[in-house]
């Protein structure tokens, strides 16, 4: 007895199912190599300060009590840290624009407007009081940083 041919349309479908299971298995290794061999996930960014955190010691394990004296030493202490604040930064601010004028007289023509550009690209600073915005989602690079040294001036002044 001869052993039975296959007909043409077994043939079609096992060749459409083994290219299939090929690409499947394919496609399973290429995601697993890539993230075996790929760069490392990014580091969690550090929680952003707001009124109220207890920062580094959020992680001591405190007591109800030991939080509540905790968070009435920093709101005590914070009116004079928002006073230095508000007395040293314009003085930063102008050494900082001063800087950048003297930065860019070191500049050349072409250099200064390349420079403006970048400087256009930038997003306007946070309103103050509230915390930085979030970091970009994961493969989205961030705006470039400033020249070194510069502060920008603040939009709408």
């Amino acid at each position: 007895m001869a052993p039975a041919e296959a007909s043409p349309r077994k043939i079609r479908l096992l060749t459409a199912l083994v290219l299939f299971g090929t690409f499947v298995v394919g496609v399973i290794g290429g995601a697993g190599l890539c993230r075996w061999l790929g760069p490392p996930a990014p580091p969690h960014p550090p929680p952003h300060f707001q009124p109220g955190h207890l920062g580094p010691f959020a992680e001591l394990g405190l007591s109800g009590e030991q939080e509540r004296r905790a968070r009435e030493i920093m709101e005590r202490h914070r009116p004079e840290l928002e006073a230095i604040l508000h007395e040293t930064f314009p003085k930063v601010r102008a050494i900082n624009e001063r800087m950048a004028r003297e930065l860019r007289e070191v500049l050349t023509p072409e250099q200064r407007s390349k420079l403006d550009e970048i400087e256009a690209r930038r997003p306007p600073p946070p309103p103050p009081g509230f915390p930085p915005p979030p970091p970009p989602p994961f493969g989205i690079a961030p705006p470039p940083p400033p020249p070194f040294g510069i502060l920008p001036p603040p939009r709408g002044q």
